[in-house]
């Protein structure tokens, strides 16, 4: 599934990584969410599941971004593609940190309607629990 992004992208090892007290870390983030409800073109209010796994890091200033591309589940014989960026990283005290993503799927064929979606990633490496925090 490709997607348009007008993101710069540079094939170097710096955008393929985020920076974390001046580390370079490689990771990606757990995504699921659910659509917006929306009336398809035969008037049936619905909305949409998401799920997926984001891209690896793309360096942005002094954070990171990542790429998403994934199809929505499917009702009624039709689905939605997204292919969005998600927004800077959002850092929790623990350190670990999330992502905002906000935006439109496109229009499916047929029924001539959008949905829109906000959500937020899952945290990186849940399971990378330290040594002094763990049951």
């Amino acid at each position: 599934m490709g997607c348009n992004n007008n993101n710069n992208r540079r094939n170097s090892n710096e955008n393929n990584q985020c920076r974390e007290n001046s580390r370079v870390i490689n990771h990606n983030h757990e995504f699921l969410s659910s659509t917006d409800y929306e009336k398809d073109a035969e008037g049936v209010e619905h909305n949409h599941r998401i799920a997926g796994v984001t891209g690896p890091p793309i360096v942005r200033g002094k954070s990171h971004v990542h790429n998403i591309a994934v199809f929505t589940d499917t009702f009624d014989d039709h689905f939605h593609k997204i292919c969005d960026t998600t927004g800077p990283a959002l850092y929790l005290p623990d350190g670990k940190h999330i992502h905002l993503l906000k935006g439109t799927t496109d229009v499916a064929d047929e029924n001539n309607h959008d949905h829109d979606y906000f959500f937020t990633t899952l945290i990186q490496a849940p399971s990378n629990v330290p040594e002094d925090r763990k049951c």
